[in-house]
């Protein structure tokens, strides 16, 4: 069969995934908020700030059941390739208060904060290294990864959580992007059954919870 050019336009229909209730086992879970940080939410309008309330929800049940809270945080140099060589605007810039984590969600001591300087949180940064030291294992733990953008940067995050063997949990309700249709978009690309989706509200924590193989159990088959 020949290969033929695509159609200058496409109409999807882009289902969007049904969100599951989950109590989890907080020493099989970690929790990891990525770029909520002031540049974002200084946007009026932003859909960023719709996923806030559920983030303050989740991160307090977090801290409470004793699950391990990691925040992610996006910072550019004033050399960075993307300024220099692919000529975006100078953002982020390290130091600067928009770099700074939102107060709603302010890091406490003890909780991991990991700079990353593309939109990869594993790329040249310390994380893999945290998650052996802290003893956050593949196939053991759970990864809710929460923020923004979903089509972007926590979307890569959540990439690189399932391509390491984590199981990856979204709450649908702490994630956003620029739009409705980016976040569908984004969320139809986690096929696998190496991603779940849930809420805030459908959440708890439990020593009797729910590990990583008892996910997979429950999930449809992909």
């Amino acid at each position: 069969m020949a290969w033929t050019q695509l159609p200058t336009n496409m109409l999807l229909a882009l289902p969007t995934p049904k969100p599951h209730p989950f109590t989890l086992k907080p020493d099989k879970t970690a929790l990891v908020i990525v770029d909520m940080q002031k540049r974002i939410y200084a946007k009026p309008g932003s859909r960023a700030n719709a996923c806030i309330e559920g983030n303050v929800r989740l991160l307090k049940m977090a801290r409470e059941a004793g699950v391990k809270v990691i925040f992610i945080q996006s910072v550019r140099k004033p050399d960075s390739i993307e300024f220099t060589l692919f000529g975006k605007e100078p953002y982020l810039l390290e130091g600067t208060e928009e770099t700074e984590i939102i107060d709603e969600l302010t890091p406490l001591p003890g909780e991991h904060i990991v700079k990353k300087y593309t939109h990869d949180p594993f790329a040249r940064t310390e994380l893999n290294d945290l998650l052996i030291e802290d003893r956050i294992l593949p196939t053991q733990t759970t990864i809710i990864v929460t923020g923004v953008s979903i089509a972007v940067c926590a979307y890569a995050a959540c990439v690189g959580f399932s391509c390491r063997h984590y199981m990856t949990l979204i709450p649908m309700d702490c994630v956003a992007a620029s739009s409705a249709e980016q976040e569908a978009r984004a969320f139809g690309k986690f096929k696998e059954n190496s991603y779940a989706f849930t809420n805030s509200t459908m959440m708890e924590f439990s020593s009797s919870g729910m590990e990583t193989r008892d996910i997979v159990a429950v999930l449809p088959a992909s």
